[in-house]
Order: C-alpha cells, then structure tokens, then sequence
C-alpha cells in the first residue's frame, strides 16, 4: 500500500512538473526606417522633439506568467493583461498610478468604435453619389522562400506575407470605377522564424486572449481607418504563423493603379516582383485566404508589438536580462528587402534578447503604494 501511495504521489508530481507553465520574457527594437512619413517626420524634426523621436529606436519587454502577460512599453507605461481576472491594468510608473478596464468594457468601447467608423463611412458615402455600398476585402498571403540564416545564434527560416485591402462595391458603375483604379491598402513583411524554448507561452496566450475576445493587442499609431482595419486583418492572419519572429522587415502603405507596394509581395528569394495587386497562389509553403476572424491556432506577435506605439513615445534604456540568449541586435542579420514603392511607412522588428528565468508574480499585479485613477479622458482601444 506504501508503495502503492509513493507511485501514485511521484505519478502525480511528475504529471504536475510536466503540465507546468515555464515563465518566458523577450525584448525587441523597432523603427521606422522608411516611407513617405520618414520624409515627413523629419521635416517637422526641425521644429518638434516628438517628430524627431518617430524615427528612432523603440525598445519594449514582454513577459508572460501563466495567465497574465506584462508589456514595458517605450513611454515607460505598463500594460498587464489578466485572462483569469478578465481585465487590463494599466500602469504609469512616473505618476505611480494605474487604471482597471474589465474585458467587458473593454468589448463596449470596440463596438463604439466600429459604430462610429460605421458612421464615418456613411458621411463620407453621402457625400458622392457613386459611392454606394463600398466594402474593404481582405485578402492574405504567405509564402516559405526555403531561405535559412542565423539570428541570435538561433536557425531562422525566411517568410513572406502580404495582405491587401481592395475596395468593392454592390453598384455596378462604383464596382467598374473601383477596379479600374485597382485601389487598395496593402501590408507586407519579411520575417525570419526560429524556434525558441519558452515563446510557446507567449503563443499560448494569444489563442486565449483571441478566444476570449476576438482581438489582440497593437494597433498602427495612424488616424486613418482604412490603415488601421488593414493592420487588424494583417494580426490575425500573421499570428498563425509558427516559430518566433526574430527579425522581420514590415511595409504599409496604399496603391492605385498597380502602382504601390509592386516589389513588397510575398516573393520567393529569386526576387519576383508582385503587380499591385496580391500575389497568386503559391505552390508550396503558402496559403492565401479571405477575411477569417476565427480563433487561430497559433500566435504571431511582431506585428503586434511592432506597430503599435509608435508616435510620440520616450526612448527606453535597454532593460538586462540575466540569463537571457546569447548573440544581440548588434549582429547585421538579415539584409532587408527592397524598398517598397508607395510605402507609407517602412519598419525593422528585432528581438533582442529572450530569457526563461523565472519573473517575480508581484509584476503581474498592482505595484504596492501605487494610487487608482480614473482612465484618462480620450483613452482609445489599446
């Protein structure tokens, strides 16, 4: 019966150390490298420090805890999201205060948000005659070149995603104008994946959190809607993807004619430019599908990190990480792909460093001695 009691107990603990979540944290740089808004941005550097700061590097540290995942963002603001307890906490650590958003409101301010891009639409609708019933169409894109090379001491396979945004209409006559201009938004990226011990928790908990709300954290720093429904399209395809992204260069912009993006597709290594329009099929290591907001099975995040925070943020000081990955962005990496003509804005996502060292519960929670704020006035969806 003892012997029995020690084989079911070491069953049992062996069950427990095997089911067990390992904690995992990874630091990444992005910047804006290129793209009508550089030109801008550096116009108007002259003249503000803000603008001047949209083009440098921008430093950000994920962790993820079990069901909690903390995000250090650029402006020394902190986001924890808690799936057991449903909510976001936000945290500013200059002012020592944070703000609670429970994933309920946080459901209600999406849907005012699409009501009112809804309304938009429709002023801008009325205001043309021929602008009757004009929907966007995703359609997305992914291909394996077969390219291989070393990041941060890590094998890495190349990818290639494009998405575009075409315009469609139920008239006939908008349906006619509209395919003439061929306008669309277009997204593309050409990433490099390894695998890495630990980033399964981070994947984990992106199929949750889409799950449980359909969405996932990031948003493009830009005002315009179209832009923005493109780069949400782009994130739930993109976090299907398998592996770690450890570099990837991204394009965004908008195209008229065949004229945009033509050299930003999802293209093999042998350099075959796209049209304007979204590339076809390819016949092996791609997959091309329509607007799908379906629970995906896998997670993908450098877009999301990648894009979002962008404007106006405070440079970050690189955090160490003990016990963390060999190699550093110091390493050239991959060279990056050519520029994409039309491109509003061109970006290089990198990791870092990466660490599987077990991370303290307390920064998961609600720092002690800090004071809870109402959500300040103009806070948009995260």
């Amino acid at each position: 019966m003892k012997l029995r009691s020690i084989g079911t107990t070491l069953a049992v603990t062996i069950l427990a150390v095997a089911t067990s979540r390992a904690d995992f944290k990874y630091t990444q740089q992005s910047k804006v490298t290129g793209g009508t808004l550089v030109s801008v941005t550096k116009t108007l550097g002259v003249f503000s420090k803000n603008a001047r700061q949209v083009t440098e590097p921008q430093l950000s540290t994920t962790m993820v805890h079990g069901n909690r995942l903390r995000t250090e963002r650029p402006d020394g603001t902190v986001e924890i999201i808690d799936l057991d307890g449903k909510r976001f906490i936000h945290i500013d650590t200059a002012k020592k205060a944070y703000w609670v958003q429970t994933f309920e409101q946080f459901r209600q301010q999406v849907e005012q948000a699409r009501e009112r891009m809804k309304e938009e639409q429709a002023k801008a609708a009325a205001k043309h005659d021929n602008a009757q019933n004009v929907t966007m169409v995703p359609k997305f894109d992914v291909q394996a070149t077969g390219q291989t090379t070393t990041v941060l001491n890590v094998p890495a396979k190349e990818m290639k995603m494009r998405m575009d945004m075409t315009f469609k209409s139920t008239d006939p006559q908008t349906e006619a104008d509209l395919e003439k201009s061929n306008a669309s938004t277009w997204m593309t990226a050409d990433a490099w994946y390894g695998s890495i011990p630990g980033y399964e928790e981070v994947r984990q908990f992106y199929v949750k959190m889409a799950k449980e709300l359909d969405w996932l954290p990031g948003s493009v720093g830009i005002s315009n809607s179209q832009m923005t429904q493109a780069s949400d399209e782009f994130r739930k395809n993109a976090i299907k993807m398998d592996g770690m992204p450890l570099v990837e260069y991204s394009s965004l912009g908008m195209s008229a004619t065949g004229q945009g993006g033509q050299n930003a597709g999802a293209q093999g290594s042998s350099g075959q430019a796209s049209t304007g329009q979204a590339p076809q099929q390819p016949d092996q290591g791609s997959q091309t599908s329509s607007s799908n907001n379906s629970p995906p099975t896998s997670a993908h995040d450098a877009i999301t990190k990648g894009l979002g925070g962008l404007f106006g943020k405070k440079k970050q000081q690189q955090p160490s990480d003990s016990g963390s990955a060999s190699g550093s962005s110091g390493t050239a990496g991959p060279p990056p792909p050519a520029p994409a003509p039309g491109s509003m804005m061109d970006m290089k996502i990198e990791v870092t460093s990466y660490s599987q060292d077990s991370l303290d519960a307390s920064l998961f929670d609600v720092p002690t001695g800090y004071a809870e704020v109402q959500p300040p006035q103009g806070t948009s969806v995260h």
